[in-house]
């Protein structure tokens, strides 16, 4: 009998040739981004499925493999992954159905596993995982839970868990243009749910199937996908009306942007060594209609440094960091993230040099990176610090936007741990010439 195409449905089978692309290097929103043409709901279905099976990929594994005599083939992992989530984390899809998908799908691309496929699902539907350890309980690698046992302790798996949650969709509303009340009630017309961030005034926490690009607030530029946590740069720089802003690693502009947003008539200098993602930039600065007030430049944070001395009164560093923080979102990272923090804070240290170099006299620098990991955070600053004894940590809890937030300030720098009030992992601290500790 022919395999029937109807049960696996375009979702899974897309889902699992996304998986395939990850296989092969592809990240996850460039395999996602490669799928063919799908109705909406099967879009969503299959980045969940995408998603999902990236996020728990170990915890599926270790469910099944007590009952294995060898290796399996990747692709009919791959399968057995997506029938698995499905039994585990999707509700609305009946068991009968995920298994039936799977064996379908099998019989299309590996015949002869159809029959270990079918076995094991029907038998994963009646045994629950045991004996699991903490990082396959948690998927995550074994080096990562340990060093945060040592650094978290009792809340190890609180910040593991929180890795494993699906992250809320997050807007920055630019308030110069519109009210936070009007986008909400926007998103709240697609069927979508908006609620206000408990906060930061402009932010909007967003949950149910929504495209964006539909939006009237988003297609005029004002709003912008941010996390919470990458709002806080801004709120820390503080910049003032007419401040020459720099952006050393500027990506897609999110926090430059917002900085020009809360300081009118600021201009901004966005600087990175990726011409591809400037370009990506300059969409986002046709959409807001703040291009005229930037000047973006590709290359080398060093060489930039060495050529415009003395020149911003505000300088951004988002540091390129192992991305520790924000593993919630990059689910395929943590099967491909290595100890290499000496490595990367040599290059951050180098970064955070030439950021203080370009700051005019008076001048502040906000350093931040999507990761709390101590050899690229406090460590970085310590090591800079030390050889310019001009500049200071200053204490953001003055920047702050809400009272709460000062709970997480650790040697005047903001240190949010995974799932910190909702958020993704970040650290921001802020340096001041010649200010006080």
């Amino acid at each position: 009998m022919a395999p029937d195409m109807t049960r696996i449905g375009p979702a899974r089978e897309e889902a699992l040739q996304a998986l395939r692309r990850t296989q092969r290097g592809l990240s996850v929103s460039d395999a996602i981004q490669a799928a063919r043409p799908l109705e909406a709901s099967d879009r969503a279905l299959m980045a969940q499925l995408v998603y999902g099976v990236l996020r728990h990929r170990r915890y599926l594994d270790a469910w099944v493999r007590p009952w294995l005599r060898g290796p399996l083939d990747e692709v009919v992992a791959d399968i057995l992954r997506i029938g698995l989530f499905q039994l585990e984390f999707l509700d609305r899809v009946p068991s009968y159905a995920a298994v039936n998908a799977a064996v379908e799908q099998a019989k299309v691309h590996k015949p002869r596993a159809a029959n270990l496929v079918n076995a094991l699902l029907r038998r994963a539907q009646r045994e629950r995982p045991q004996g699991l350890t903490l990082g396959e309980r948690y998927s995550h690698p074994d080096w990562l839970v340990e060093r945060w046992r040592t650094r978290y302790g009792d809340k190890l798996e609180t910040v593991l868990a929180a890795d494993n949650e699906v992250p809320p969709l997050t807007v920055r509303v630019n308030l110069a243009a519109t009210s936070r009340e009007a986008v909400m009630d926007e998103i709240r017309h697609t069927g979508a749910d908006a609620q206000p961030s408990p906060y930061l005034p402009e932010a909007v926490r967003v949950s149910g199937s929504i495209w964006l690009e539909d939006l009237e607030a988003f297609q005029r530029g004002w709003i912008t996908v941010q996390d919470e946590s990458g709002m806080l740069v801004a709120w820390i720089l503080d910049p003032m009306p007419g401040d020459h802003i720099l952006d050393m690693a500027a990506g897609l502009g999110g926090k430059a942007l917002h900085a020009l947003e809360k300081a009118p008539g600021s201009l901004l200098t966005a600087l990175d060594i990726s011409a591809k993602r400037l370009q990506l930039l300059d969409e986002n600065l046709t959409r807001t209609h703040l291009g005229p007030r930037v000047q973006t430049v590709a290359g080398p944070a060093e060489d930039f440094a060495a050529e415009h001395p003395h020149r911003f009164e505000r300088v951004i560093l988002d540091a390129p960091c192992s991305g520790l923080g924000v593993l919630r979102r990059r689910v395929d990272a943590r099967w491909t993230k290595r100890d290499t923090f000496e490595e990367m804070a040599a290059r951050q240290r180098r970064l955070l040099e030439a950021a203080l170099q370009t700051a005019a006299p008076g001048g502040v620098v906000v350093y931040s990176t999507c990761s709390t990991e101590p050899e690229e955070t406090q460590a970085v600053l310590e090591g800079v610090l030390k050889e310019r004894r001009d500049w200071r940590r200053r204490d953001v809890r003055a920047f702050l936007p809400h009272p709460a937030l000062a709970e997480r300030v650790e040697e005047g720098c903001l240190v949010l741990a995974p799932g910190d009030f909702g958020m993704d992992g970040f650290f921001i601290a802020r340096l001041e010439q010649g200010g006080q500790a």
